[in-house]
């Protein structure tokens, strides 16, 4: 009976091991979630092909770029094999972790009783799995991000010029460094459809999500790109609500690093390291790039909450001015930031970074000196110019003209000068609006029509300028600037509209033909949006067929809309209604609801104040 049992355990045994020798390679092993999927709970997949390979990339880490790493536990179930001891019984022995990933890393080999060393080998020799080299965002090649990356240095930093990419900087080592800022710049400065512009954006701003809410960076990266999206914000098809939101996120970030401030580090710097000049220098440009940043925040921040909400309203025929309220960076360190910038500049850029950021006080100055919104009455922006403040206020503003005479600035003096006018058009905005509404109680003086007139010259100067300056200009137009056309053109149409005593209204339309220089801003419009159509076709990203079918595109809507103010202009002056002068390309049914222009201020659009 004995003897029956041990011939048939061997047997048993002996047709095991035959069948183990003859069976097929068994299906890879499920490889455990990577750490960073791990780490953020999230679903860790594999594909299929890299199950195979053995090669360790999981869906989540390839979407995001990301190297994918297994987990560095010691935890982890140590696998046993089956193994023939020598007293011919069945053992099960566990295999050390190491060398189950040995065999895991290598590529497929039969499995075989006869060559299990030889595999065995083999595996040990060849090179575990890497990890392949990450491409550009958006399905961009190297190539392409160099040349977005060489574009954005020479046409968008001088618009905006707080966010420096080094010359030497090249596009892997910027996606390596400062990954966010490299897409963000992809996005703003790719010449690629309107349509794949929106995608893209939804990306980046599934991306912000990530880094900044899930893996809670706190970087000067985060910081910068999302300041490069909002100064461009036109351009990467962002609404005016992202706008509000995506400033305030970047103002939260500023003060979450501490550099909205003078810190402790930067003021005892000199004590921390004596005697290294090489770190101090380091520290000091690190310091610079900080507060160039800062600056473009309080740049950024003034375009927000002084941004103006224009509607068109044609039950009661008005139109109404909106403004905002102070800049919560309105600090002395911004005076600091300035002052560092402007007297010893790292960049050739920052004596550009400093007069804007002189402009954008001035700006500030004309908000305050108006007086908060919510406290404002009609008579307080225009005693503003009645006490004299509005002459100070002149004469700083042309002083500050003169202090731009540099050849570090001349490239500029256009733009400069553009602001300029910009902001003594805002100066006699009280005039107008005190002017549309004489039966306010405010007194007319000889004052007010002084007023009006010089407003009115500085508009001719306004749009004579504007129509001289290059047309590929408003490609890259920043928000700094974007907003100036618009504002301009609609106190234009308001002064056109008074009719008080001794003021001959006539006289003035003749003297801006307002309707002409509307036409000459639509074809000026109209080239820039033909213009970035052909570079989109050079860049080569893109189908005819998926030319043609894309979408409007943010400059082809702002001329549709000046175009749309120009009749709406005309036909006040005509006394008829906006509908019956509209033509068929402007779309009489759907001008009410699609057409009519509206420019949001965000989160305060809701607020019933203003000073029309």
């Amino acid at each position: 009976m004995n003897t029956f049992g041990c011939h048939s355990s061997e047997s048993f045994v002996s047709r095991l091991i035959l069948a183990m020798a003859e069976r097929n390679v068994s299906p890879p092993r499920r490889l455990r979630a990577c750490a960073s999927c791990a780490r953020v709970k999230a679903k860790c997949r594999f594909k299929d092909e890299h199950v195979r390979r053995h090669l360790h990339l999981c869906d989540r880490c390839e979407t995001l770029k990301r190297e994918c790493l297994p987990q560095t536990t010691t935890s982890l179930r140590k696998p046993r094999r089956v193994n023939q001891g020598g007293d011919s019984t069945l053992t099960l022995q566990p295999s050390m972790y190491r060398e189950d990933m040995d065999r895991n890393v290598g590529t497929d080999v039969q499995q075989t009783s006869e060559n299990e060393r030889p595999r065995r080998i083999e595996s040990q020799a060849k090179p575990k799995a890497t990890i392949t080299v990450p491409q550009p965002p958006f399905g961009l090649s190297w190539l392409q991000a160099t040349q977005i990356i060489h574009i954005f240095r020479k046409e968008y930093i001088p618009q905006f010029p707080f966010i420096i990419i080094r010359g030497d900087h090249t596009a892997e080592a910027l996606s390596k460094d400062h990954p966010f800022l490299f897409r963000a710049v992809m996005l703003i400065a790719a010449p690629l459809l309107e349509s794949k512009t929106i995608k893209n954006k939804r990306n980046t701003l599934a991306y912000l999500g990530y880094r900044s809410l899930v893996e809670e960076d706190k970087t000067l990266d985060i910081l910068q790109g999302v300041l490069v999206i909002v100064a461009w914000a036109h351009k990467s098809c962002i609404d005016n609500s992202q706008v509000v939101n995506l400033t305030y996120l970047a103002l939260g970030y500023a003060h979450g690093l501490g550099i909205t401030q003078e810190s402790v580090l930067h003021k005892n710097n000199a004590e921390l390291s004596p005697d290294s000049e090489e770190r101090a220098s380091q520290d000091r440009t690190h310091l610079i790039e900080e507060q160039r940043t800062v600056l473009g925040l309080y740049c950024v921040l003034s375009m927000q909450v002084c941004r103006f909400t224009m509607s068109f309203y044609l039950t009661d025929r008005s139109i109404t001015t909106r403004q905002s309220r102070r800049n919560p960076l309105d600090t002395p360190y911004i005076e600091t930031c300035l002052k560092n910038i402007g007297q010893s500049p790292v960049e050739t850029s920052d004596f550009v970074a400093a007069h804007i950021i002189h402009l954008v006080r001035m700006s500030e100055r004309l908000s305050e000196g108006f007086g908060e919104p919510h406290k404002r009455s009609l008579s307080r922006p225009y005693a503003f110019l009645l006490e004299g403040t509005g002459r100070h206020f002149h004469t700083d503003l042309n002083r500050l003209a003169a202090s731009a005479n540099y050849p570090s600035l001349a490239s500029h003096s256009q733009t400069f000068e553009l602001y300029r006018l910009y902001l003594l058009v805002r100066m006699y905005e009280p005039a107008i609006v005190v002017a549309c509404h004489p039966d306010e109680g405010v007194l007319l003086f000889v004052f007010l029509l002084i007023c009006l007139r010089n407003c009115l010259d500085t508009m001719r100067l306004f749009f004579d300028l504007f129509l001289e300056l290059p047309v590929d200009l408003m490609l890259h137009y920043s928000i700094i600037t974007s907003d100036h056309v618009i504002f301009v053109t609609l106190q234009a149409v308001r002064l056109l509209l008074i009719e008080i005593p001794d003021w001959d209204v006539q006289s003035a339309r003749e003297k801006l033909n307002l309707g002409a220089v509307l036409d000459q801003i639509v074809s000026r419009y109209e080239e820039a949006d033909a213009l970035r159509e052909e570079t989109v076709r050079k860049f080569g990203n893109s189908t005819p067929s998926e030319e043609h079918s894309d979408k409007m595109s943010s400059l082809s809507k702002l001329s549709r809309e000046i175009r749309w103010l120009k009749y709406w202009f005309e036909a006040r002056t005509r006394g008829k209604r906006t509908e019956d002068t509209l033509p068929i390309e402007l779309g009489r049914d759907e001008y009410q609801d699609r057409l009519r222009p509206t420019w949001s201020v965000g989160l305060l659009e809701n607020i019933n104040w203003n000073i029309g």
